[in-house]
């Protein structure tokens, strides 16, 4: 079929697409600035979003999503779409402390490699050397026997340590490219 003979979207059907745009607008709207700022957007869409903080009211707000969901359908839609469901992903924290608590369970630093590896794939401009360095800090800081058998000075310095491996991911993840 050329271009002539396809139809065109029904009014009610992009009436929806706007309003699903208008929601992904609601949603990059509510972000804090550092994470917009990691989203592929237009400058006027970055002015829009700019002047959407100021605004208030409820009202102003909606007709205001109403613009940058107009905005965000004149760009990229589907990678911006993409980075936003990347940077709101619910399951990011949740993976996070899995490798935090797999690299724990390693019996030596040797034994945590392959997940290190998988951890660099995640994140390639990840510092390989530093990776290591708080994994096998991590691994050292356990206790020897049980936990609750340890003494103090050992606890706290195995949740030091964990804090530690787990802000070095946490920063991985904030710094990660989105697109």
């Amino acid at each position: 079929m050329t271009e002539y003979n396809d139809p065109l979207p029904s009014k009610t059907r992009r009436k929806l697409e706007m309003q699903d745009l208008q929601d992904v607008g609601l949603k990059i709207m509510d972000l804090k600035a550092g994470q917009q700022a990691r989203l592929p957007l237009s400058d006027a869409l970055r002015a829009a979003l700019e002047e959407a903080r100021r605004i208030n009211h409820p009202d102003a707000r909606r007709r205001h999503a109403l613009y940058v969901g107009r905005l965000i359908s004149d760009g990229d839609t589907d990678s911006l779409l993409t980075a936003l469901d990347t940077l709101t992903d619910p399951v990011r924290q949740q993976r996070l402390q899995q490798w935090t608590e797999q690299i724990l369970a390693c019996p030596g630093p040797r034994d945590a490699e392959p997940l290190l590896q998988r951890i660099l794939e995640f994140y390639p401009e990840a510092d390989r050397q530093t990776l290591r360095n708080q994994a096998r800090n991590l691994i050292k800081a356990r206790p020897e026997g049980d936990l609750a058998e340890a003494n103090a000075d050992q606890r706290a310095r195995l949740k030091r340590e964990r804090k530690r491996f787990q802000s070095l991911l946490n920063e991985l993840e904030k710094n990660a490219a989105l697109y």
